[in-house]
């Protein structure tokens, strides 16, 4: 399998919260794993805030990620809890520079082989909810790739445990989410249509003015499309931003 295989099949299996067997503990659980796996990360580990407002340990990929979260969230010391406090990727690459700054964990780190400590985020939309934390053994730095990579994986898990349901998807919840889907790719449609018809153009000019005015306003373009094609917008109001002649949005405006 290639690497670009190995990718793909990693993000979506983080984001499949439909299969049966799984439920946020397997979620998690494969995220620490595919940092593992795809990258130069010798041990990965999540930490999640409670409703307590406390971080408490989520998934870990080996027992030396067991031993360095729960010492991070002993001592509140280390990149983990960096993250989590500012909210910003932490990276430290040598761990040895870092000894004014963690000096329990850094020797501890040392004790297990392991050298180099970086953390990311974990979020949904603007909403910061724990970190990930991942330990190499320093001999090289993480890559900006690996860096992207990771963070890219981790905001999928995230997303998908946010979303997870207990309740196991039935058929029938198949076809009427299908359905949904359906309709509201009928509803842009058809305001798309009226839009062209408004501004004499054609459905594609109409289409790029109400993805222009749905970005503008903040709202989802089905939003736009239904207010549209309920009357409740009128097209006029949405042609006034939609895109000129070459097909740019908002031309002329800063």
């Amino acid at each position: 399998m290639s690497r670009e295989q190995s990718i793909a099949e990693a993000f979506v299996g983080l984001s499949d919260v439909f299969e049966e067997e799984v439920d946020p503990v397997v979620l998690l659980d494969r995220l620490v794993r595919e940092c593992v796996r795809l990258t130069s990360v010798e041990t990965a580990g999540v930490l999640m805030i409670t409703a307590r407002g406390e971080l408490r340990t989520m998934a870990v990929s080996d027992e030396r990620a067991e031993l360095l979260e729960l010492f991070q969230l002993t001592l509140r010391q280390g990149p983990c809890v960096d993250c989590w406090r500012t909210k910003e990727p932490v990276e430290a690459p040598d761990l040895s520079a870092q000894t004014e700054r963690w000096p329990d964990f850094v020797a501890l780190a040392a004790a297990e082989g392991l050298h180099g400590a970086y953390a990311l985020p974990l979020r949904f939309r603007r909403q910061h909810v724990g970190a990930l934390n991942l330990l190499t053994d320093g001999r090289t730095a993480l890559t900006a790739e690996e860096l992207r990579l990771m963070q890219a994986l981790a905001d999928v898990a995230t997303a998908a445990v946010v979303r997870w349901n207990a309740e196991p998807l039935r058929a029938q919840d198949v076809l009427t989410r299908t359905q949904a889907a359906v309709s509201a790719k009928a509803a842009v449609e058809m305001a798309s249509g009226m839009l062209a018809a408004h501004a004499e153009s054609g459905i594609r000019e109409g289409a790029r003015a109400l993805y222009a005015y749905s970005a503008r306003q903040g709202q989802r373009p089905t939003q736009v499309a239904r207010a549209l094609v309920s009357r409740v917008l009128h097209p006029g109001a949405v042609a006034e931003s939609g895109p000129d002649r070459t097909g740019r949005a908002d031309a002329g405006q800063t």
